[in-house]
């Protein structure tokens, strides 16, 4: 591992020894004494044979003629003496953790100078002054050492080039940085071999703060557990906050009691039955040992009958029962609206049966901003249902984007109306002190380094403590050179530059602008074209929908990793490290070619899908080409539209998705025009009486009277016109 070749079990041992050793010159700066001869041949190891207090050894001073007391010294002095003490100090662990000394065979030894040829001249003459070892013989102590021991060396040694803002200035923070090394070998300790290329910045995915929050959430889910109530928690902040990182904290004290966690995540370009299928992928998921098999069995005997009013939306439902049987038997025809009762009915007998003392549920609902009208009303239904026990609703949304938060606020109005309380966890900035934790971490830098907190406080107070920000920012800082991995393996930074950094307070504006300068054109197409197709999304549709010659998959990949917007989840599946992410990607796009952009991309996705996969992709298509419909020319690509509009529309009615039908036929409408009553009489009408029935069943009586007078207007016989008649009269 280290040039002498030390595992890591020897390693942290020689850590213990050298908190020891630390913590005695500690003890005597503290009491207002410096040693001012610091000498391996005057410190005294006794071994305990266990681990007391975090050591495994105490450590002794020996011969203390030349100690001084600070009483006795001017201010000035008295530091001066300090910094002797601490430079000798570095100088003993160097050689402590480069393997120069043994200290694990005997009950009680001295560190004495035998093996330390290099450091002979400055410890063989009790009688003469002790001077530091030459300039070049200190820079070589942190060689072959981990990164965090290194750094700390040549914090305590110096030279005499070093900032004061580089050194330690008391015993105290180099024995905290120590044990921050004994706390986390794994990442203080790393072997020099075994070590990562750190030239590149690699982010730390640990969970900082939030210790408050992550209490309640855990106290939530445990009253969830044992009483079985239904708890809902709304956790609100701004767009990098970290709102799903908390969430996700539960995940460990849910397994622990057997529970499951169902993610619903919405974005940008929202689906619709985005709930739906989360819960089908659920369904996909249950093993078929004997706890499946049984849950399998709770859900058919809980739904009944109404198994098959969630069939279309819920495929894999379907799965668990014979399509012959009498629960699986077609329903009598009846109104949309019944349907949609029938449908929030069912959904909230199936997560009933699956939210069990034994196996409580956590219902994630992720980013309830992008929510559409219709997953909203049927979210609110379920939290309020009286079917339901052990269940734990948890959402997030924005609270600082009020055409966002507006819908989603409304709906918590109509929750809390029905006396169902909710738990409200607002988040604000990250504590300064996890600001420090996660760069200290972050750069392998000990955290009591002056400057190293230095930074920590600039970028804090650049970024607002929100994560998401600081890890952008730092990336940005090694790429405009204002942070660097230098020759001596260490990071190092330009505070001065980094404090005059101008930088937008939004992170969406700062994270725009940040790949606007940095990403080469060929890659900031398809970080646009990947913004457009939403949160996740499946490599085949990216490569369908793109069109990047000259530039290999994987090396876009690496770019979008390597710069934290993007992360690949699987050979067939990538997603935005973040829903700000994406939304700062679209903003790149210009908005005089945003339309076409969207045009191209459905184009695009139409011409390259197999035809056996348009229905499963017709959604992707649909959207994309919808949000650039006003710039379809020709009448074929106008009826190709609207037949796809139709196609979504009729899907998304199949699971009572009413909003999103709507919408998609009255796309369909626009795209044909009124020309096309007489061009495609057909499909024309098969779009209004389609509309008529989505339109009512949401209630837009205003868009309704609309769809009905084209109707009246332009059919051609009494027949076509009953419906616009009937839905009138209602």
């Amino acid at each position: 591992g280290t040039q002498h070749g030390a595992t890591q079990d020897i390693m942290e041992q020689r850590l213990r020894v050298a908190m020891s050793i630390t913590e005695t010159l500690d003890e005597f700066h503290y009491g207002g004494v410096a040693c001012n001869f610091l000498s391996l041949d005057h410190i005294i190891l006794q071994w305990t044979g266990n681990d007391i207090d975090g050591r495994y050894c105490s450590a002794s001073l020996i011969n203390l003629s030349r100690a001084v007391v600070f009483a006795e010294l001017s201010e000035k002095d008295a530091k001066e003496a300090i910094r002797k003490d601490l430079n000798e100090l570095g100088l003993i662990l160097g050689a402590l953790f480069s393997g120069e000394r043994d200290v694990s065979s005997d009950v009680e030894r001295r560190l004495s100078d035998d093996v330390f040829s290099d450091f002979d001249e400055a410890n063989n003459d009790d009688e003469c002054d002790h001077q530091p070892s030459k300039r070049g013989k200190q820079r070589t102590l942190g060689d072959g050492l981990p990164t965090y021991l290194s750094s700390m060396i040549s914090a305590m040694v110096g030279d005499d080039t070093a900032e004061v803002s580089e050194l330690y200035d008391n015993a105290s923070d180099v024995l905290k940085d120590l044990q921050v090394a004994a706390t986390n070998p794994g990442l203080c300790l790393i072997p020099v071999a075994k070590e990562r290329d750190r030239a590149s910045l690699v982010m730390s995915n640990t969970f900082y703060g939030r210790r408050n929050e992550v209490a309640l959430l855990t106290r939530s889910l445990q009253t969830v557990a044992v009483l079985g109530k239904p708890n809902v928690a709304v956790i609100s902040g701004r767009g990098g906050a970290g709102k799903t990182a908390l969430v996700n904290q539960i995940k460990k004290p849910l397994e622990d009691i057997n529970g499951r966690f169902i993610r619903v995540k919405f974005d940008l370009n929202t689906q619709p039955a985005v709930l739906f299928s989360a819960l089908d992928s659920f369904i996909e998921e249950i093993s078929d040992d004997e706890e499946g098999l049984e849950l399998k069995q709770r859900i058919k005997d809980s739904l009944g009958s109404e198994i098959s009013v969630v069939a279309n939306s819920m495929p894999n439902i379907a799965k668990l029962i014979d399509k012959s049987s009498s629960r699986f038997a077609a329903t009598a025809e009846v109104s949309t609206i019944h349907q949609h009762e029938q449908m929030k009915c069912a959904l909230c007998k199936f997560i009933g049966s699956i939210a069990t003392r034994k196996n409580p549920i956590v219902l994630f609902l992720d980013d309830l901003h992008w929510a559409d009208k219709t997953s909203l009303d049927v979210i609110q239904r379920i939290t309020v249902s009286p079917d339901i026990s052990h269940c734990f609703f948890l959402s997030c949304y924005r609270d600082n984007d009020f055409a966002l938060a507006k819908p989603v606020e409304s709906m918590l109005d109509g929750i809390q109306s029905q006396d169902v309380p909710i738990i409200k966890v607002p988040l604000g900035r990250l504590e300064i002190d996890y600001t420090h934790e996660f760069i200290s971490e972050t750069l392998c830098l000990p955290p009591n380094l002056k400057s190293m907190k230095q930074l920590a406080n600039a970028v804090h107070h650049k970024t607002g403590g929100l994560i998401l920000y600081i890890k952008n920012f730092m990336y940005e800082l090694c790429e405009e050179g204002l942070l660097c991995f230098n020759v001596s393996r260490r990071w190092q930074f330009d505070l001065d530059q980094i404090r005059q950094k101008d930088i937008s307070d939004d992170v969406v504006e700062y994270l725009k602008h940040r790949m606007a300068k940095l990403a080469k054109s060929r890659y900031l197409l398809g970080l646009r074209v990947a913004s457009c197709l939403g949160s996740s999304f499946s490599v085949n549709t990216f490569q369908r929908a793109v069109d990047m010659k000259g530039v290999n998959l994987d090396d876009f990949v690496q770019f979008v990793e390597g710069n934290g917007f993007i992360q690949r989840v699987n050979q067939s599946t990538m997603h935005w490290a973040h829903d700000a992410v994406q939304q700062a990607a679209y903003k790149t796009i210009s908005s005089s070619k945003v339309e076409s952009l969207h045009l191209l991309i459905g184009g695009r996705l139409l011409v390259r899908t197999p035809k056996e996969d348009i229905d499963e992709c017709v959604f992707d298509i649909v959207e994309q080409m919808n949000k650039g419909f006003n710039l379809i020319k020709t009448p074929e690509q106008k009826c190709d539209g609207a037949q796809l509009n139709l196609h979504a529309g009729q899907k998304a009615m199949s699971s009572l998705s009413f909003h999103s039908a709507a919408k998609y036929f009255v796309c369909g409408i626009k795209i044909l025009g009124d020309e096309f009553w007489g061009d495609n009489y057909d499909l024309t009408l098969s779009l209004h009486q389609k509309a008529l029935e989505a339109l009512f069943a949401i209630g837009d009586c205003e868009s309704m009277d609309t769809i009905a007078a084209n109707i009246l207007a332009n059919a051609t016989c009494f027949e076509d016109e009953v419906n616009a008649h009937l839905y009138r009269m209602r």
